[in-house]
């Protein structure tokens, strides 16, 4: 990925996993709007997560802590697993700071309460990208010019 990513030229793309349908659908629209970003999947759970990101190969990861069968703790590792150059943000409607550390520490590169996801999250991605560029996957055209 170049530089041009994130003024808006290239767009990030960016898989949202939540199982709350309008949660998602917000993030969802919030991404096309902001313009930067392009929700290319969205799942339910985390297994649909994984699978999403080993099919996609996205840029980022919006993914929910609590969600049914393979939840947020679970996926994050198997996520940077598959892919270990995407950004992961996890979202929880119940923020502690144990958890914090848990997410962190299997590869998650952010944690945000979800009562502030709407004012942090856009920010919160787009320096998420930054920071991974250097091991994003998509820095070069699939052509190899």
């Amino acid at each position: 990925m170049d530089e041009a990513a994130l003024d808006g030229q290239h767009p990030l793309s960016v898989v949202v996993a939540d199982d709350d349908e309008d949660f998602r659908d917000l993030i969802d629209v919030m991404l096309q709007v902001d313009g930067r970003f392009v929700p290319v999947g969205l799942a339910t759970d985390g297994a649909q997560a994984v699978e999403l990101v080993d099919r996609l190969r996205p840029d980022a990861v919006i993914l929910d802590l609590q969600m049914p069968g393979l939840d947020g703790l679970g996926a994050v590792p198997a996520i940077r697993a598959h892919d270990p150059g995407v950004g992961i943000i996890v979202l929880s409607a119940f923020p502690d700071p144990y958890t914090l550390a848990d997410v962190t520490e299997l590869g998650a590169d952010l944690y945000l309460d979800k009562a502030r996801a709407f004012a942090e999250l856009l920010p919160s991605l787009a320096a998420v990208c930054e920071m991974r560029m250097p091991t994003l996957h998509h820095d070069a055209p699939a052509d190899g010019v």
